[in-house]
């Protein structure tokens, strides 16, 4: 009976199309292959990763059909919950990411702005973890502003 159960629900899961996170990808494709990216430096290493998930490659400048200009990233940690105590119980770590795409020097499209937001739990006996855990989170929030970015890409047309 239990494997009659456990055959529905992953048939079910699998029609409506459920996939784990990081395994589904985009549909579309890049309007160009070859992109160079540019002012992206703490962004640069999600991106370029993003870009090859998608069968796009980076490459220098002088080789690039298109170029990706970072225009900004700005990164803010407020404080979103209190305790009874007024003692930090959780922060709100915000991500905001502008970008243009260019091609020969024109741009293509219209300027992205992508925003990430991620709760973090904050315990004072647990300093040196929790700054672990905020470098880890920032990480995931640089990686999923870079694949929201790359997915806009792809709508981009080609000339």
């Amino acid at each position: 009976m239990n494997k009659i159960l456990m055959t529905a629900a992953v048939l079910l899961l699998s029609a409506c199309g459920f996939h784990l996170k990081g395994m589904g990808g985009t549909a579309r494709t890049l309007p160009y292959p070859a992109w160079h990216i540019q002012n992206a430096s703490v962004m640069q290493k999600a991106l370029e990763n993003a870009l090859r998930r998608v069968d796009g490659k980076p490459v220098s400048a002088a080789e690039a059909q298109m170029t990706l200009n970072i225009k900004g990233v700005e990164t803010r940690q407020d404080i979103y919950t209190i305790t009874r105590a007024a003692a930090i119980n959780e922060y709100l770590l915000a991500m905001t990411v502008k970008a243009q795409a260019f091609r020969n020097g024109e741009p293509v499209g219209e300027p992205m702005e992508v925003k990430v937001h991620r709760t973090m739990d904050y315990a004072d006996s647990e300093i040196l973890g929790k700054q672990e855990e905020e470098e880890t989170i920032w990480s995931e929030m640089r990686i999923d502003a870079a694949d929201q970015i790359v997915r806009r890409l792809t709508f981009l047309k080609a000339q």
